[in-house]
């Protein structure tokens, strides 16, 4: 027997139903062709904070605040498109620096090309066959990414050194996800090794792992395409001593930080400004706030003054040719207002 708990709904049943609940739609043909491409449940979760009862998620009554738009909704779902890609933009900078940092100090210290496979480096756990089925080490994670790789310097590697189970650590670091990485870094032995991988980064190891593992989770919402703006994430890295005073603590523990994406938007430029400095991140986070009229920072975890905080105010150095943008459109609006004085 198939299984129903609901009935399904047509697109105008959704479109009349949503009015119904007080949404002002204004463009119907707009609306339903997003209920079309997007979906009413994914959409959902973007108009939720413009429900009467937004906190509480039960009793939840589906009645929206006085005034509410589908055109807000829809340009909440479209600030989230982009903010994802700012942060997946910076995760991905963030990964491969670690996995060459990884890399090269390996190789480089040891002398080999596999001190992946070195039990006296790594705990036999992580670099060795998985003596129990079904729980895959971080090797056998790698050796079965390596063998079903169609990339050109896997197949390479097979052709011309048939007898190996991975390639060198430089391309193996190629083959691995930020979260085999991690069980990776975790894996080694030694302190010292731990500390000089990233010892080119502004944190020491361990909230390094900790801030990447934070990382991970919000790479997998980015990549699975979630929403990200507004919520909590329920791996929070731990404080950092260096960044007291720029990391909100949470209200319920003064011991922890928050668990909103604000504080792993600080976290993230400060890692950026060590690995590549030239690269705006806080700029375009700035950017993309400031031009987006439906979107309260405090559901991120922003403070009240977050645009006087100095690292706010003009961050990071721009490049030349973000500047001579911003350039272009202040000599805009002076032109503009010139006119209109006129």
């Amino acid at each position: 027997m198939v299984t129903s708990i609901k009935n399904p709904t047509t697109i105008d049943e959704q479109v009349l139903q949503l009015q119904e609940r007080g949404m002002v739609v204004g463009n119907c043909a707009d609306l339903k062709t997003w209920l079309r491409t997007v979906g009413y449940y994914k959409l959902s979760g973007y108009w939720w904070i413009y429900e009467d009862q937004y906190p509480k998620s039960s009793p939840r009554t589906h009645k929206f605040k006085k005034d509410t738009s589908w055109n807000q909704v829809k340009h909440t779902y479209i600030f989230d498109q982009k903010f994802r890609r700012l942060i997946s933009t910076g995760i991905e900078k963030i990964e491969i620096a670690v996995k060459a940092s990884w890399a090269q100090h390996l190789a480089t210290h040891y002398g080999t090309s596999h001190p992946h496979e070195d039990p006296s480096i790594f705990r036999k756990d992580v670099c060795e066959r998985s003596k129990v089925k079904g729980q895959p080490t971080a090797f056998d994670l790698l050796v079965g990414a390596y063998q079903n790789s169609k990339e050109p310097f896997a197949v390479h590697y097979k052709a011309k050194y048939p007898t190996i189970n991975t390639p060198p650590i430089w391309v193996s670091s190629l083959l691995i996800t930020l979260g085999e990485l991690l069980n990776w870094i975790s894996g080694i032995k030694s302190r010292s090794d731990k500390k000089a991988i990233f010892s080119n980064f502004p944190f020491d190891y361990k909230p390094m792992q900790s801030v990447l593992g934070n990382l991970r989770w919000v790479r997998n919402v980015c990549a699975h395409n979630g929403r990200l703006w507004n919520k909590r994430t329920p791996f929070v890295f731990t404080p950092i001593k260096s960044m007291n005073s720029v990391l909100i603590r949470s209200d319920s523990d003064k011991n922890k930080l928050d668990s909103k994406i604000y504080n792993t938007i600080m976290a993230m430029a400060e890692i950026l400004k060590a690995i590549d400095p030239d690269y705006p991140f806080l700029y375009f986070i700035k950017e993309l706030i400031t031009h987006s009229k439906y979107i309260n920072p405090a559901l991120m975890g922003f403070p009240n003054n977050w645009e006087q905080l100095p690292y706010w105010k003009e961050p990071t150095p721009l490049p030349r040719s973000v500047a001579k943008k911003k350039e272009r459109r202040k000599k805009r609006r002076a032109k503009k207002v010139l006119i209109q004085d006129n």
